[in-house]
C-alpha cells in the first residue's frame, strides 16, 4: 500500500496557485516515480470556502504540509485558517508567503515554520522545503 504525502495549498491568486502546485508536485517526482508514495495535493483560491469545508468536516486536517499566503482577500489572512487547522489537531510544516517583506514583523503570533517573500525564487524555495521535510519525516532519500 502506499503511503501518502498530503499537501494543502491556499492562495488566492489561481496563477501563482497553480506554479506553486507544479512546483511542489516536482519536488516530489523523485519518491513519486518510485510507487510507495504517492501525492494528494488539494489547493484552494478561496480560504473561506476551505475554512467552510473544514470546519463541517467535509476535509481532513491530516496534512504533511501547508503552504498558505498571508493576505487572503475578503478579510482573511493565514492566521485565521491556521487557528482552524490547529483548531482540527493539525501538525503539518507551515509555510507562509507573501509578497511583502514587512508582513514579516506580523508573524510572530502565527505558528509557521518558515516565511518565503514570493518572488521569482519562491515555488522553487517551498519545494526544498517540502523535500528536506519529506525527506525527515519518512527517512527517505528524495535523489534521483
Amino acid at each position: 500500500m502506499k503511503k501518502t504525502i498530503s499537501v494543502l495549498v491556499i492562495e488566492d491568486n489561481e496563477y501563482y496557485s497553480n506554479l506553486l502546485s507544479n512546483a511542489i508536485q516536482q519536488s516530489l517526482n523523485g519518491i513519486l516515480t518510485r510507487g510507495k508514495y504517492q501525492l494528494v495535493l488539494r489547493s484552494f483560491t478561496n480560504a473561506a470556502e476551505y475554512m467552510k469545508k473544514i470546519k463541517a468536516g467535509d476535509l481532513s486536517s491530516n496534512y504533511d504540509a501547508v503552504f498558505i499566503d498571508y493576505y487572503l482577500g475578503d478579510g482573511l489572512n493565514a492566521g485565521h485558517v491556521i487557528k482552524v487547522l490547529k483548531e482540527h489537531s493539525c501538525d503539518a510544516m507551515v509555510i507562509l508567503l507573501s509578497q511583502s517583506k514587512s508582513v514579516k514583523e506580523k508573524l510572530h503570533t502565527i505558528p509557521h515554520d518558515y516565511f518565503v517573500v514570493k518572488d521569482e525564487f519562491a515555488p522553487a524555495l517551498c519545494g526544498l522545503y517540502l523535500q528536506q521535510h519529506i525527506e525527515n519525516k519518512y527517512s527517505v532519500s528524495l535523489d534521483r
